[in-house]
C-alpha cells in the first residue's frame, strides 16, 4: 500500500501506476506511463482506499502505408493527436492529369476502413463481390477482411479514415465505457456496407481536416476539436448508415429519366443533373445514352415533343401557345424542333391527326 500525499488515502501499488487526486498526477511506477487508469473512489470515510483499476495502452499496429502529408495524398496519424482508436485519416486526390493506378488485396487488422467518394467512379471488391462506389456513397470494410480498390481514376477525390476495434474493452474518444460500447457495437453493426452519404458525410470530414489545419498544435483546443470533429463525423456516418443501401448509378439515372418524361418542360443542366444522379458528366452522358438512346438534353426535347403531339391532337391551341408552354423561346423554334424529329410541321402534324380521325370515325 502506497500513501497519496495530495489526500493522505492508500491505493494499491501493484495494480495501479498512478494516484490521480485533486488534479494532480503521480506517478508511483515511472515504467508504467503507457497505461491508462479509471479510478473508483470512496470519498465518503476519511482514509479510504482507492481502487484503481489499470487499462493498458493499445499496442502499436501494423499499417501498409506511410503518414504522410501532400497535395495528393494526406494520410495523418491521429493516433499522435489523442485518439488511438483513430490511427488513420486521410484525404486521396488525384487530378485529371494523373494516372490511374491499382492496388493489391489487402486487410486492416483490427480496424474499419470507413470511405467517402466526393468525386470519381470507383469499384471496390471484397469477397469475391464488386461493389459500385460512386460519389456521395460511402463504403466499409470490415477489420480483417481482405478487399481492394480496382483503380484509382483521374479525377479522384476520396476521404477516409480508420477506426481501430481492439480484441478487448477500450475507450473511445476519451468516453464512457457504456459509450465506448454502445460505439463500438454501433460502428460493427452498422447494416449497409455501400450506402449513400451525401453531403452531410463530406461536410463531417472536412470539418475534421479544418481544424486539424487550423487549431496551434499541441493545445488543449485542439485536442478538445479534433475528438469533437471526429465524434460528430463518427455519429454521421451511423445516421446516414440507416438510411438504406446505395442505388446503383443506373437506378439514380433511371430516376432522373422518369422526371424529365413527367416534367420535360423543367431545365436543368448537366452538371446540375450529374450531381443529383452522384454520376460525374461524362458518366452521365453514357448512362443516358445507355438507357435511353439519346444524351440528356436530347432526350428532354423529345420528351416535350411527344408532348406537344398530345396537345396537337387534342385541338385547336395555337402554335405560339403551345410552344411557350412547352418552353420554346418562338413558334419558329418549336416548329424547326418538331419537324426535326417528326419530318413535318406542328400544323401539318395536327391536319393529318384529324383526317386519320376523320377516316377512323367513318
Amino acid at each position: 500500500m502506497i500513501q497519496c500525499a495530495t489526500l493522505r488515502c492508500l491505493y494499491r501499488s501493484d495494480t495501479a501506476g498512478f494516484c490521480v487526486c485533486a488534479g494532480t498526477v503521480r506517478s508511483a511506477h515511472p515504467r508504467q506511463t503507457e497505461f491508462m487508469y479509471r479510478m473508483v473512489m470512496n470519498s465518503k470515510k476519511k482514509g479510504s482506499v482507492m481502487r484503481v483499476s489499470s487499462k493498458r495502452a493499445l499496442p502499436p499496429l501494423k499499417l501498409p502505408f506511410e503518414y504522410c502529408d501532400t497535395p495528393e495524398l494526406r494520410v495523418l496519424n491521429f493516433a499522435a493527436e489523442g485518439l488511438p482508436c483513430i490511427p488513420v485519416l486521410g484525404l486521396t486526390r488525384i487530378g485529371m492529369g494523373g494516372r490511374p493506378t491499382t492496388t493489391e488485396e489487402h486487410t486492416h487488422e483490427e480496424c474499419l476502413e470507413i470511405s467517402y467518394c466526393q468525386r470519381g467512379e470507383l469499384v471496390f471488391e471484397s469477397g469475391g463481390k464488386e461493389y459500385l462506389f460512386s460519389p456521395g456513397c460511402v463504403f466499409v470494410s470490415r477489420p480483417n477482411e481482405p478487399h481492394r480498390l480496382k483503380a484509382y481514376p483521374k479525377g479522384l477525390l476520396m476521404y477516409w479514415l480508420f477506426v481501430r476495434i481492439p480484441k478487448r474493452e477500450y475507450p473511445f474518444l476519451s468516453m464512457s465505457m457504456r459509450e465506448s460500447k454502445w460505439l463500438r457495437k454501433a460502428l460493427q453493426e452498422m447494416p449497409h456496407r455501400l450506402f449513400t452519404g451525401g453531403d452531410a458525410v463530406r461536410k463531417a470530414f472536412q470539418r475534421v481536416f479544418d481544424v486539424y489545419d487550423s487549431e496551434p498544435a499541441k493545445t488543449p483546443q485542439r485536442a478538445l476539436r479534433l475528438r469533437a470533429g471526429v465524434t460528430d463525423l463518427l455519429l454521421t456516418i451511423l445516421d446516414a448508415s440507416q438510411g438504406g443501401s446505395a442505388a446503383s448509378g443506373d437506378e439514380r439515372v433511371e430516376r432522373a429519366i422518369e422526371e424529365i418524361r413527367a416534367d420535360p418542360v423543367k431545365e436543368f443542366s448537366i452538371d446540375a443533373l450529374a450531381a443529383k444522379t452522384a454520376c460525374s458528366p461524362s458518366n452521365l452522358i453514357l448512362r443516358f445514352k445507355r438507357l435511353t438512346g439519346l444524351p440528356p438534353q436530347a432526350f428532354r426535347n423529345a420528351c416535350r415533343i411527344e408532348r406537344a403531339k398530345l396537345e396537337l391532337e387534342k385541338g385547336d391551341r395555337s402554335i405560339l401557345s403551345l410552344a411557350l408552354s412547352l418552353g420554346y423561346s418562338s413558334a419558329q423554334n418549336f416548329a424547326t424542333q418538331f419537324r426535326l424529329a417528326t419530318g413535318k410541321t406542328p400544323s401539318a402534324w395536327r391536319i393529318a391527326y384529324s383526317k386519320s380521325r376523320d377516316v377512323y370515325a367513318r
